[in-house]
């Protein structure tokens, strides 16, 4: 039996799963000889055009994360109406069925799979990639127990939109959402916090905080009522275990953790026995830096001993306030000079200060850890981001309704980013919290999250108006009254939401009786493009002439569009080898998802044109050039079904 082939390359083998957004095979790399996992989007998703966009902008993002935590994208395209992404095909099982055949997890093993997909997070959100999806059916577990995290493109993608699709269904899933995704807000890299954090509150009590008939009251719940403590149901788990679930799950995003990262340590210093978040483990790079150096100057340590002294290290470190390890990080041991020093002292080299000079310009391009300033002042942050020998610049000042005058309200790049020393850190200050009695800012929010805020403030949302703009789709553009005015509370504020850029529309030429050739530079020259060519008889139209065109000339086209001709062959029905065209109609289809057979029988017998290709109902029609000699039929299938059977005079050209 023979599939469907993706660009030439890709074998669709089987189908090995069916989500909310897509279809998932498996499929062989003709190329490379090997099984990939291939995502081909629903229907739905394809007809909107800042989503494909979207979608194909992060997927090639999300391409460019390589971790052993990650599923690995290889390819990103299209075919016709086909977007699909080429995966790494991964052997074992869905988190998510694993939760829900074995109930709560051994406390090791949940913490155990959140570090390794902390780990993930951490990469992708230093890429600037946030994932926004984070769930269960999202995690996989390899036959050798690694979790890997997949679905970073579809999820952005998806969310970026908006949460509240066509039909009403909110987008994504609502179990694992944020309050600020569930707000329709903000979203940063502290959401996955909050999902992963949900994801472990499930593993380890064998059910979801938040539960409902219907997602919307799921995500109010979210929004609003406090989380049940997972000692709740389960008593044994270790205080410090439950203190970081109920740190990265916190309404606020800004008591969570600030980073991935920082969670991932949380989760690497618990002590499984009890202990509370002091016991997070934190040790400064110095510490392990001074222990190097020592065992280079005191000679080697046995494998015992310096495990020992790492742990009295690190137990020492655990004691420590957060205060006292900031103090400690002042106090640096640069390795470059010690092994300079050593060097010299090895060899008895005099010149040891040029070789220090030499190997300390050969690594002058550090790469430091972008620190966090929001909230601090532009005088502090200048302060600090000079510890890391980074510069300052200050950006806009803007209204704020949570950091007061003189206040960094955001940095760009956010905390947690690697870059090289001497980078430039752009912040934002606050020119002020906003006034009672004034008006608060809801432009760059989306629609929900406007009326959230209005209604905070004691005001309403008043009139929605909508126009094309460059800023994104669905977020307010305008305000009126505008922020910081002066207004009685109960007071209506009037917005202007985005619709995005306009899609540009050209009229149609009047391609009947061109020839070919001038008919496609005709095509191009109005922003058009040649579609599908069929070949016809025809005694009005010189051979070679356009006979036929998909659209009425003047009609108004999006700019871009395929446009499907038919191309006259005179008064001679199709030469040897020139085929005639069958259009086929896939709306008779019952899957959405089909195999499509054409066999043809002609006076030299029957031959099968297609056995059982994969086709995709919503591309809507397929144009298939039929060759044989003399008289015969051509018989079309789908699945099992015959939706089509015709005679075919191959003399004549002529189908009936």
């Amino acid at each position: 039996m023979s599939s469907r082939i993706l660009a030439g390359r890709y074998e669709l083998l089987e189908k090995i799963g069916d989500g909310g957004m897509a279809v998932v095979y498996k499929a062989r790399c003709r190329l490379l000889n090997r099984f990939v996992a291939i995502k081909i989007l629903k229907p739905e998703f394809t007809k909107d055009l800042k989503f494909i966009e979207n979608f194909r902008r992060e997927s090639q993002a999300a391409a460019s994360l390589t971790h052993p935590n990650i599923v690995n994208i290889y390819d990103v395209g299209k075919e016709g109406n086909i977007h699909y992404i080429v995966m790494e095909l991964i052997e074992g099982q869905v988190l998510s069925d694993i939760i829900k055949n074995e109930g709560p997890m051994d406390f090791v093993k949940a913490v155990d799979i959140v570090k390794q997909i902390a780990l993930a997070l951490s990469i992708a959100h230093k890429n600037h990639i946030i994932h926004r999806d984070v769930k269960p059916h999202n995690i996989l577990i390899t036959r050798e127990g690694t979790a890997k995290i997949t679905d970073f493109g579809i999820a952005k993608a998806v969310n970026a939109g908006t949460i509240v699709g066509n039909t009403g269904t909110i987008m994504g899933s609502v179990h694992y959402f944020s309050p600020e995704q569930a707000r329709g807000g903000y979203v940063d890299e502290k959401s996955d916090i909050y999902s992963l954090g949900i994801v472990l509150y499930e593993l380890v009590t064998g059910k979801v905080p938040f539960d409902a008939d219907n997602p919307v009251t799921v995500a109010l719940m979210h929004m609003n009522n406090e989380m049940t403590p997972p000692s709740r149901y389960i008593a044994e788990i270790p205080s410090a275990l439950e203190e970081i679930i109920m740190k990265a799950t916190h309404k606020y995003q800004v008591n969570r953790f600030k980073s991935a990262n920082e969670m991932y340590d949380a989760l690497n210093g618990i002590d499984m026995d009890g202990g509370g978040l002091s016991g997070y483990g934190y040790h400064t790079r110095v510490d392990l830096d001074a222990t190097r150096v020592m065992n280079a100057v005191n000679g080697p340590m046995t494998d015992t001993a310096d495990a020992d002294s790492r742990e009295e290290m690190t137990g020492d470190m655990r004691k420590k306030e957060k205060k006292e390890v900031k103090t400690k990080k002042k106090v640096r041991i640069n390795k470059v000079k010690v092994a300079a020093i050593i060097l010299a002292l090895v060899c008895a080299i005099p010149v040891s200060q040029l070789i220090l000079s030499a190997i300390e310009n050969f690594g002058a391009a550090k790469e430091v850890t972008v620190p966090y300033l929001v909230g601090m002042t532009v005088e502090e942050a200048i302060e600090e981001a000079g510890k890391f020998n980074l510069k300052l610049e200050v950006g806009d000042e803007v209204s704020s309704t949570e950091y007061e005058e003189g206040q960094i309200v955001s940095q760009d790049p956010n905390a947690e980013m690697t870059v090289k020393e001497g980078f430039t850190i752009t912040v934002n200050v606050s020119k002020g919290k906003i006034k009672e009695g004034s008006v608060p800012p809801v432009v760059n929010r989306t629609l929900t999250d406007a009326e959230f805020v209005l209604d905070s403030y004691g005001y309403a949302l008043g009139e929605v108006a909508m126009e094309n703009s460059d800023m994104p789709k669905d977020v307010v553009i305008k305000q009126s009254p505008e922020a910081g005015t002066a207004a009685a509370p109960g007071t209506k504020v009037n917005v202007v939401i985005s619709l995005g850029k306009a899609v540009e529309q050209v009229p149609m030429p009047n391609l009947m009786g061109m020839g070919i050739d001038a008919a496609i530079a005709e095509l191009e020259k109005a922003g058009l493009s040649i579609g599908a060519v069929g070949h016809e008889m025809s005694m009005v139209y010189e051979i070679n002439s356009v006979m036929w065109q998909q659209y009425e000339p003047d009609v108004m086209v999006d700019k871009g569009t395929g446009v499907n001709l038919k191309v006259s062959t005179g008064d001679q029905p199709p030469a040897s080898g020139r085929s005639i065209p069958l259009t086929i109609d896939f709306s008779k289809a019952n899957n959405e998802v089909f195999y499509l057979s054409v066999v043809i029988s002609d006076e030299s017998g029957v031959k099968t044109m297609i056995n059982r290709e994969q086709r995709i109902k919503s591309d809507g029609s397929e144009i298939l050039s039929l060759n044989g000699e003399g008289i015969g039929s051509v018989k079309v299938i789908f699945d099992n079904d015959v939706v089509l059977e015709k005679d075919v005079d191959f003399n004549t050209g002529e189908i009936n």
